[in-house]
This record gives C-alpha cells, sequence and structure tokens, in this order.
C-alpha cells in the first residue's frame, strides 16, 4: 500500500541512500519513496484515508544513515579541498559506503584523509543547511553532480565543504563519531573508496576485534 500523508518525518531514498523506515500507526512502513515531488510511504496495511496518524521512524537507522552520509561528505570534501577530486557516485548500503572519485588516490593519500577526517569530527564543526535565493546560488560554490537551478538545499560544514544534498544531517561533526576508510581499489580511471562511521565503524572493530582472538 502506498501511503500519501499531508506531511512527513520519513526521509524518502535518493542520491544512493535508503530511506527511513518504522511505523505509522503502528502498521510496518517498509520503504519511502518520491515521485514528481509527492512522497509515498510503503506500508503492510492500508491506512484510513483523512485520519490523522502517528509516525514513528526507526532513530537507529536514522542514525547509521546520518552518520555515514555525513562522514562521506567530510570524505569528499577533504578529499575535493586536499587534491581537486570530485565525488562522482555514492552508495550507502546497510554495511558501508561506497563513494567513486575522479582521480587516483594513493594509500599514504587515504591515511590523511582518515586523519583529516577524524579531526573535523573531534573539532564538532557546525553542520547546517542552507537554501540560497537564485542570486546566492549563482555566486556560491558548491559541490553537485547535478546542474540545479531552484528549491536548492546546500548542506555546509563550516569551514570544510558546502553539496547540494536533500538527505538528513547532524547539527555538528561530533554526532558522527570514528570515520573509517576499509577499503579502496581503481574504479574507471578513477578511486573507488569504502567507509563506514559512527555505529557501523564500531560494529566493524568489535566483529574484527573478534576475530582476531
Amino acid at each position: 500500500y502506498w501511503v500519501e500523508l499531508d506531511r512527513t518525518a520519513f526521509a524518502p531514498d535518493g542520491g544512493g541512500q535508503l530511506s527511513d523506515i518504522g511505523e505509522i500507526d503502528g502498521i510496518a512502513v517498509t520503504d519511502v519513496t518520491s515521485d514528481n515531488g509527492n512522497i509515498y510511504h510503503i506500508c503492510d496495511e492500508p491506512l484510513e484515508v483523512g485520519s490523522r496518524v502517528i509516525c514513528k521512524i526507526d532513530k537507529d537507522r536514522r542514525l547509521r544513515h546520518i552518520q555515514n552520509h555525513s562522514g562521506e561528505h567530510i570524505v569528499s570534501g577533504i578529499i575535493y579541498k586536499e587534491y581537486g577530486f570530485n565525488n562522482v557516485g555514492f552508495h550507502l548500503g546497510s554495511e558501508d559506503v561506497t563513494m567513486d572519485v575522479d582521480g587516483e588516490i594513493t594509500k599514504e593519500m587515504l591515511r590523511r584523509i582518515e586523519r583529516l577526517a577524524n579531526e573535523a569530527v573531534a573539532c564538532d564543526l557546525e553542520i547546517k543547511a542552507v537554501y540560497p535565493d537564485p542570486c546566492e546560488l549563482e555566486n556560491m560554490f558548491y559541490r553537485s553532480k547535478l546542474d540545479l537551478k531552484e528549491n536548492v538545499r546546500i548542506v555546509v560544514i563550516d569551514g570544510l565543504d558546502a553539496c547540494a544534498c536533500c538527505a538528513p544531517h547532524p547539527m555538528r561533526a561530533g554526532e558522527i563519531g570514528i570515520i573509517k576508510i576499509v577499503n579502496f581499489c581503481a574504479f574507471k580511471g578513477g578511486t573507488r573508496i569504502e567507509m563506514v562511521a559512527g555505529a557501523l565503524a564500531l560494529a566493524d572493530y568489535s566483529y574484527l576485534h573478534t576475530a582476531a582472538k
């Protein structure tokens, strides 16, 4: 059942990121998607048209998405700032994040990128979303894979990055937790990077610690 609400706190999928899941009046929401500006909640059961409902988001899943997507913003921003390479692909999965950049990155460069990323977290940089008007947008530098003209939301990480993005983010970088780059390889003339952040990074470390015993 595809359910549309007059307003929602559920974030739909898009841009390489999975949607929120949760409940509407106790009915499971297994996916959320958008089409032509309308947001649809995929539910296990129908809901009465015109009724008032209570929505509950799976907060642990939302936190994992926030930490990993925002961690990717920091890593991508550092890569662009330090080496001039663009993020040309992004996917947030249930166990890690993959990003593709259009330049060759070495192991030594990744060590430096990871250190700078975690310094940004330790500094607890401010993260905010801004909606510049067309004139401001024209004179503003920001990363984007699309040529955007209106209703543009820019996520700004203080002194580090500005990127067009519609996903949820924390208010401070300290909420992201540790950022760990776990793998990389050459990909289509550039580099594919795998990383984890926050709760996923802790789970990865716990698994490796147990496996090493």
